[in-house]
């Protein structure tokens, strides 16, 4: 039997095939925002997802570092869903989840009574009433938001919102590196590569930097007990066509805005539309996404005990 194999962009298209064989090129600032959205919107529809390939919502370290009634504050909240999931788990908790917008904030009349959300840019300095107020924060996904000289500061300031004695669990994507994999020998890949090709490439400074250093950035704010954990995205075999399914809508809403803006590079609406049927078939067929997921924890020292 002649196994298919899987062409390189080099291998001409077939007629009426759109291609993203193209480079993008944008320096608007605000579509680094706007790509964070994007993402935050795949994260919460594939928050189960992400957290079966990690293992825990919480690592044990910090649970059993948690008081009876702990303040808990999420960075980069999007919808809450972080929250919402944390509210059955620990009703005795009192919940802050923050954001620079709130276009994704659900109605306030819908969330526990000891759920809140509200705005904050975290590059900027904390309002002295958060200063050392929470014993755990959540960041997920933000990397996007955060351009290379900013990380320092961001770090320094999400320090300042943990009290003594405080942990945090920081949730970053390698992005940067996503491959579309074939998961049987008549899988097709080829769309959802080049989409997910075009998407890193488009983004890749955004996505090559910051968080990597994570680690050391901890230790420089002089946090104790760092541990980084790594997991790919496809480590649990159930979740991964619901992992891909959501990367994609990420990646052609992110396309999408692109077109809306007229950026260079950029494709129409109607290639985007036969493109996105193609690359469901690629998901159908057993395509599937791989990245790696990096969670890096620290510890506020307490100098009081």
């Amino acid at each position: 039997m002649v196994v298919p194999r899987v062409r390189k962009s080099l291998t001409p298209r077939k007629s009426g095939t759109p291609s993203t064989n193209r480079k993008l090129h944008f320096n608007n600032v605000a579509l680094g925002v706007v790509s964070i959205r994007l993402l935050h919107g795949q994260s919460t529809l594939d928050l189960t997802y992400k957290d079966k390939n990690i293992g825990y919502v919480l690592h044990p370290s910090v649970v059993s570092n948690l008081p009876p009634r702990p303040v808990i504050a999420d960075i980069g909240t999007g919808t809450g869903k972080f929250l919402l999931h944390l509210a059955k788990s620990f009703p005795d908790a009192t919940l802050h989840g923050f954001d620079i917008s709130p276009s994704l904030f659900p109605a306030p009349q819908t969330l526990p009574s000891n759920m809140s959300l509200d705005i904050m840019d975290i590059k900027q300095p904390p309002h002295p009433n958060h200063e050392n107020k929470y014993d755990f924060i959540n960041v997920r996904l933000i990397a996007a938001g955060i351009n290379q000289t900013e990380w320092d500061l961001v770090v320094c300031n999400i320090s300042t919102l943990l009290k003594p004695g405080g942990s945090i669990q920081w949730v970053e994507c390698n992005w940067a590196d996503v491959q579309h994999i074939r998961g049987d020998v008549m899988s097709s890949v080829a769309t959802a590569r080049s989409m997910g090709s075009m998407f890193k490439e488009g983004l890749r400074d955004k996505f090559s930097h910051g968080w990597k250093l994570l680690p050391q950035l901890f230790l420089d704010q002089g946090f104790d007990n760092i541990e980084e954990d790594i997991v790919s995205s496809d480590r649990v075999v159930e979740t991964r066509s619901a992992m891909t399914r959501n990367g994609m809508q990420a990646i052609f809403g992110w396309a999408r805005l692109l077109s809306s803006r007229n950026a260079v590079g950029s494709l129409s609406m109607d290639d985007l539309a036969t493109l996105e049927a193609k690359a469901e078939q690629d998901i159908d067929s057993g395509c599937y996404v791989r990245f790696d997921i990096h969670v890096v924890l620290g510890f506020k020292p307490d100098k009081s005990r």
